[in-house]
């Protein structure tokens, strides 16, 4: 096809692959024959098409299509673990935009009827006709062009429109959204506010930076349908998006935003690599009620973590989700977990923290309060003891409580629980006072590195298992001091000693206190105690140092 076929490399987001200018097909059928010979016949007489994988049931298929985004799928029907007509239902949420083909040895009408209720384009019978299936890849391959040059058009299109007002229509939906008064609009954006428009919020993750970009891509899929206002909400700022539409598409408005929204993650995904994902509110009949969409696409994006948060996700799916009961993680994992850190087994907490959180993922469990109780609840357990012995005060458990249930992800509610274990492993190592056994510690592993010219704070961590992030706070919490100035003055104090022999030189003194410079380790010294080390030496020689 060429390179005819894709908008110019800067266009943000089409079909065109990052390292290919090909399509890409999924071949799904339980036969071996079958799959291999489909594919090379497509390799050899498809030039448009990538044979990018090859799955012998529906559930394979699936996750492969979650992985590689094909633009077309080719399935047969009867397959084991997940039949083709399953495996398509789930993938119509995925790829809505995906090119469909059906492959079948079975001349059903009731299986044609349904393959056709899930978009597919064409049901080809085994054996297989090859005239007809390069008829439909060749036709699927124009269809994508014509979609790509579509976009591309009315990217020049928009380009050199000049939007009209555009600080006005954000001033006047910011303020709806907040629930504040509702400023006039001028006539060239009254329009926005008229009777019979619907309306409805949107929040965006994955292109906080890049407005633009999402700008273009949403007019590339909505041009003419729904008009959009992007402006930036909250703490810290994210993007929101206010659709317009007239009210008579109302019932369609939900579904025409969850299809676009979806597709536009999926172009992000496939050809910049970009995580997207939208939060979507309840339609509104004024402006005056965008307040209540607001509140439920906020609501919306704190239900899941970013990880295992879907593409689109709507606040009536919050709200079925609430509904579900969510199953208990393994009671052995709950055991084992509270157990590993009485015992003060490094090795079996983190081998079970991370069966935890696999668990979380592979039951896809979405309910980010949910998990972030489980973890609470863990973190109870192990402190369940008397009163009298607990290794951490009330107002540092608290603060972890709140760490917990603030965190943003799964990765930092995890590191948030490991902080939890270190900390509690601190404080059981003795009856030192806290800061005592800390500042212990950390001066231990830095007089064992103190020539070492890179180490750092996380040589520390690494060597008292925790975070970097966390001991550079409780660091700084305990003793009052940075740890790059703790880390100075060892050094320096270290050097103060080396220099009481007026025989040692201060390049070697230098190199033995961890600097690569000599004249910049003269400075610290000077700056440290009033003197430089020439000085120093010469006081000691003298007796008045």
């Amino acid at each position: 096809m060429g390179a005819a076929r894709w908008p110019p490399c800067d266009c943000p987001v089409s079909h065109r692959m990052r390292w290919s200018n090909m399509y890409r097909l999924l071949i799904a059928d339980d036969e071996e024959s079958i799959r291999e010979g489909v594919a090379d016949f497509v390799r050899q007489n498809c030039p448009e098409w990538d044979v990018a994988a090859l799955a012998r049931d529906g559930r394979e298929a699936l996750a492969l299509a979650r992985e590689i985004l094909p633009d077309a799928v080719l399935t047969d029907i009867t397959m084991p673990h997940m039949n083709g007509l399953e495996f398509l239902e789930s993938l119509s949420d995925l790829l809505p935009e995906a090119k469909l083909l059906v492959l079948s040895g079975y001349d059903q009408f009731e299986y044609a009827v349904q393959a056709l209720r899930l978009g597919v384009s064409d049901y080809l019978l085994k054996p297989l006709d090859t005239a007809k299936l390069v008829s439909a890849l060749s036709r699927f391959a124009a269809e994508l062009d014509a979609q790509a040059l579509r976009w591309a058009q009315i990217e020049t299109l928009r380009t050199n429109t000049q939007k009209t007002n555009e600080l006005e229509l954000q001033s006047y939906f910011r303020a709806a959204l907040l629930g504040e008064e509702l400023p006039a609009l001028s006539a060239a954006n009254a329009v926005f506010a008229q009777e019979g428009t619907s309306y409805c919020c949107v929040l965006c993750d994955g292109l906080d930076a890049q407005r633009a970009l999402l700008e273009r891509v949403l007019e590339q899929r909505l041009y003419g349908a729904v008009r959009t206002v992007l402006l930036r909400l909250g703490t810290p700022p994210r993007q929101a998006v206010v659709f317009c539409a007239p009210r008579t598409a109302r019932a369609g408005l939900f579904l025409t935003l969850s299809h676009a929204l979806t597709s536009i993650a999926v172009s992000c995904k496939r050809a910049q690599a970009l995580d997207v994902h939208f939060f979507v509110g309840c339609i509104a009949e004024t402006p005056a009620k965008l307040e209540l969409s607001y509140r439920q696409s906020t609501q919306a994006r704190a239900y899941a973590f970013p990880e295992q948060a879907a593409p689109v996700t709507t606040y009536e799916d919050v709200l079925a989700g609430k509904l579900l009961p969510c199953p208990e993680p393994p009671e052995e994992l709950l055991r084992d977990i509270p157990a590993a850190v009485q015992c003060g087994s490094r090795a079996a907490f983190v081998q079970n923290c991370e069966a935890l959180f696999a668990w979380f993922v592979e039951r896809e469990i979405r309910d980010a309060t949910f998990i972030r109780m489980c973890v609470l609840r863990l973190c109870y357990s192990i402190l369940k003891k008397p009163a009298s012995d607990m290794p951490m005060s009330y107002y540092e458990f608290t603060n972890f409580q709140q760490e917990i249930m603030a965190a943003a992800s799964m990765e930092e509610l995890r590191a948030c629980f490991e902080n939890f274990v270190s900390l509690y492993w601190l404080r059981r190592q003795g009856e030192k006072p806290p800061r005592r056994i800390l500042t212990e510690r950390v001066s231990e592993v830095v007089q064992a590195h103190i020539s070492d010219i890179d180490f750092s704070l996380d040589d520390v961590a690494a060597a008292l298992f925790i975070s970097p992030n966390y001991l550079r706070q409780l660091f700084k919490q305990e003793t009052g001091q940075t740890f790059t100035e703790f880390l100075t003055a060892q050094r320096m104090q270290h050097a103060h000693m080396l220099l009481g022999n007026p025989q040692t030189k201060v390049c070697d003194v230098a190199e033995q206190a961890g600097y690569a410079d000599s004249r910049y380790f003269s400075v610290c010294f000077k700056k440290f105690y009033h003197m430089t080390p020439s000085e120093y030496q010469a006081a000691a020689l003298e007796g008045k140092a």
